[in-house]
């Protein structure tokens, strides 16, 4: 059982000033439709509750289900729902459907070892939401938000930049937490696009170049080229270096560079070598 908690990386906000600024950063009002993965002990729940909002909670610890339905049970099934189920497995999609929701808000403390999964379920289902709020840890904030030829710069500040528009609104100190965790955090939010910010002929395979590009992070653009499109490479070579240095590395480049590269293989794909 001590192994099961400790995998759930328990990690508990305490610092009521700071969860009063980021329920005030994320605008919540009366009415609205909110989703809390990772509740805990209630502090974030019981500030989005005072603001009149009705609360889907995802909560897997059921000793903290108990406390959460005790604490809050003159509101449990009239503006408060706690599910005792793994919010990355959860159909969110159905979910909107049973209670008649058109978008919900996403604002949650969530668990960070978890945070990827998270990313990759709020793209999946981005159209649900009118805008996501959410503390994460600071380096990966930094991530998010970097600048093309910076150490933090990589795949995931494409991916997500592509998915949505990103900000830090502010940040959290270690000793906001119980326990205190080894790093600092930061409050986002994530505002999903209704067009990405470059129009790309194979989404895919921009993606798989952008990736290879970061894990081949020392690699000249021609070498992780060669090694992603293979023999197609030599044959559309020339008008990629009229498009891009390809003696540059990956890190130096921006979205709409990594975008033009990928439209031109994408365009060149289905041609004979």
């Amino acid at each position: 059982m001590a192994k099961k908690k400790s995998k759930l990386g328990q990690v508990f906000l305490i610092d009521k000033n700071i969860v009063k600024k980021a329920v005030e950063t994320a605008e919540v009002t009366e009415g609205e439709w909110i989703i809390e993965v990772g509740p805990g002990k209630g502090i974030l729940t019981e500030a989005l509750l005072s603001t009149g909002a009705n609360v889907i909670a995802f909560e897997l610890d059921r000793k903290l289900i108990q406390k959460l339905k005790k604490d809050f049970y003159l509101l449990i099934g009239d503006r408060l729902w706690i599910f005792h189920e793994d919010f990355l497995k959860a159909d969110i999609r159905r979910l909107a459907e049973d209670f008649g929701v058109k978008k919900f808000k996403f604002v949650s403390n969530i668990p960070y070892y978890i945070t990827q999964p998270i990313f990759d379920k709020l793209i999946r289902d981005k159209d649900l939401y009118s805008a996501i709020f959410m503390t994460i840890q600071r380096e990966v904030a930094q991530r998010i938000i970097a600048k093309p030829g910076t150490s933090e710069y990589g795949s995931l500040t494409i991916y997500m930049n592509y998915h949505f528009v990103p900000k830090i609104e502010f940040g959290i100190s270690s000793s906001c937490f119980r326990p205190r965790p080894k790093v600092s955090s930061s409050f986002i939010s994530l505002h999903p696009r209704r067009n990405p910010p470059v129009q790309l002929k194979d989404e895919r395979l921009f993606f798989r170049i952008v990736r290879a590009s970061f894990s081949m992070r020392r690699k000249k653009l021609r070498t992780v080229l060669r090694s992603v499109m293979r023999s197609q490479f030599e044959s559309v070579r020339n008008e990629a270096e009229e498009l891009i240095d390809l003696d540059r590395r990956g890190e130096t480049l921006s979205m709409e560079e990594f975008a033009l590269l990928a439209n031109l293989f994408a365009q060149h794909e289905n041609e004979p070598n």
